[in-house]
């Protein structure tokens, strides 16, 4: 597959949509939840997360039922092929050339599977927070409760990774983020 001829389904679209958003209005929240012991900056953090979680278990759903370019196993990290291309692609950038891959092969593949990992380690820890209570589960609590805490390190990672590779590829001629953020078709 050439990365020009792909498109992106309506599902696909809207699940993306629902990551971006609870995902990243979720992250921004995050600050408020910590300080307002279950108040109402709590309160929107959990329930921007708990929206999160139900996209993350729709992109999961998208993946059995939806085309098979939106497989997760076109997202393997575990894949040596992927790897080999994510190579290649990095060599390629530091020459100044854009790669040219399909819509989850080389570095664009790793750069998202992450994402989804991320998204998904901060929706399951978090909902695990929220239905775990405190005062009677309070090592377990405080050991999703750290492990929360380290996923949330690792989204502004991804965020420059995926934001600037769709800066780069605009950059160059290929918006491809057009493809994603198109409602028309």
């Amino acid at each position: 597959m050439n990365a020009t001829d792909y498109r992106y389904s309506l599902p696909a679209k809207i699940i993306h949509m629902g990551l971006a958003v609870f995902g990243i209005i979720s992250y921004l929240t995050a600050e408020g939840a910590e300080h307002s012991d279950g108040g109402i900056g709590y309160q929107l953090h959990a329930y921007l997360g708990l929206t999160l979680m139900v996209f993350i278990i729709l992109r999961i759903l998208h993946a059995y039922t939806g085309p098979a370019e939106m497989r997760l196993s076109s997202l393997s990290p575990f894949s040596k092929l992927q790897w080999i291309q994510a190579v290649e692609d990095v060599k390629n950038l530091l020459q100044l050339k854009m790669p040219e891959r399909g819509m989850h092969e080389g570095i664009a593949g790793l750069v998202q599977a992450f994402g989804l990992l991320i998204f998904g380690w901060m929706g399951a820890t978090g909902t695990a927070l929220y239905f775990i209570n405190e005062s009677t589960h309070g090592t377990l609590y405080e050991i999703f409760e750290e492990t929360h805490e380290v996923g949330e390190s690792l989204i502004p990672l991804f965020l420059i990774l995926h934001v600037g590779a769709v800066i780069v590829h605009t950059l160059t001629g290929k918006p491809n983020w057009k493809k994603m953020w198109s409602f028309n078709k």
